[in-house]
């Protein structure tokens, strides 16, 4: 199992300069602690809070000359993208990083959509074209031309990376496993995913995986789960419960987050009672360690420990890499699997 660091970007305390120059030390010291790489995320907020960034491509080329971590989306709206300027921006992204990105692509929700003036009919054929766009371009194609979209001409730069980054592809349909296994590197999971849906959803991939004529076991399956470390689950909780449980309000805020029964949860349920099981690693390494072996055993591959929610303070974001390189990867590194 490989680790990622996750982060939330977005702070009402400081302009974005100054949350990257305190992130740099935290990028350093995930770098000694056995993480391989960092992520941003994707969110078009309509007021001040904390979350994702509108602009997930901008923060990691101002992170790219200031670590060796290898840098992913998690992940890029595609609905929201013209096509042909994330192939331009992401190959320039590429270029700029020294040929270190994975573009992790989800498609948000409904509202962004409307925002966004994206009609939803034909939506699934043009994600699906978008990807197929992409390859082509950054392969050298002059154009694209399918049955939603066509584009005249190539693009320059060309990523570094042969056939440009990775793509790791989310989405719980049955239509979304196909399209990663057809189209992408990998599966993504993004952090209000629930474990059940993870299960499920790998076994789809896996599965469109051999249809595709590709092996499935070699599967990427890559998951970001909302976390927090301490010496004990009490103290996890304590320490880092409201944090995380900011996060988990925004999701139930726009309707994002179900709960074991699938029923719709409402901010002001104890969230983080309800839901830890499914979408949080929170508690000690040794604890948190089992829960991991579980998503072992369904295929994950891949996992963005999302340390710095809901604008939590960096002595304690740094407790959790701390305790993840000392306690957590290394017992995940060794388990077969």
């Amino acid at each position: 199992m490989e680790f990622g660091l996750a982060l939330d970007l977005g702070t009402e305390r400081t302009t974005l300069d100054r949350v990257l120059d305190e992130y740099v030390p935290l990028l350093d010291l995930a770098e000694r602690q056995g993480f391989t790489s960092v992520w941003a995320g994707e969110t078009y907020p309509t007021g001040p809070g904390y979350f994702h960034l509108p602009s997930p491509l901008l923060a990691l080329a101002a992170l790219a000359p200031r670590t060796r971590l290898g840098l992913g989306t998690g992940v890029t709206l595609l609905p929201m993208w013209p096509p042909l300027r994330l192939a331009y921006d992401a190959a320039v992204l590429d270029q700029l990083c020294g040929g270190r990105l994975v573009l992790g692509l989800g498609l948000g929700a409904p509202p962004t959509w409307a925002r966004f003036g994206v009609p939803r009919e034909g939506l699934a054929d043009r994600i699906d074209e978008t990807l197929a766009l992409l390859r082509a371009l950054w392969s050298g194609a002059n154009g694209y031309h399918g049955k939603v979209l066509s584009v005249e001409g190539g693009i320059a730069p060309r990523p570094i990376q042969p056939g440009g980054p990775p793509l790791w592809v989310g989405g719980l349909v049955a239509r979304s496993a196909r399209r990663a296994a057809r189209y992408g590197d990998g599966w993504y999971a993004s952090s209000n995913y629930r474990f059940v849906e993870i299960e499920r959803q790998a076994a789809r991939y896996r599965a469109a995986l051999a249809a595709e004529g590709k092996d499935p076991a070699t599967a990427i399956v890559s998951v970001n789960r909302l976390c927090f470390l301490a010496p004990t689950p009490e103290q996890a909780r304590r320490q880092g419960g409201e944090y995380v449980e900011r996060v988990l309000r925004r999701y139930a805020a726009g309707a994002g987050l179900r709960g074991p029964n699938d029923e719709a949860l409402r901010p002001d349920q104890p969230l983080l009672e309800i839901v830890a099981d499914q979408h949080c690693l929170v508690g000690s390494p040794e604890t948190v360690a089992a829960r991991l072996a579980d998503y072992a055993r369904v295929g994950v591959t891949h996992v963005q420990l999302r340390v710095a929610p809901g604008d939590m303070p960096a002595d304690l974001v740094a407790q959790s890499i701390t305790l993840a390189g000392e306690r957590l990867i290394p017992r995940l590194a060794a388990a077969p699997g």
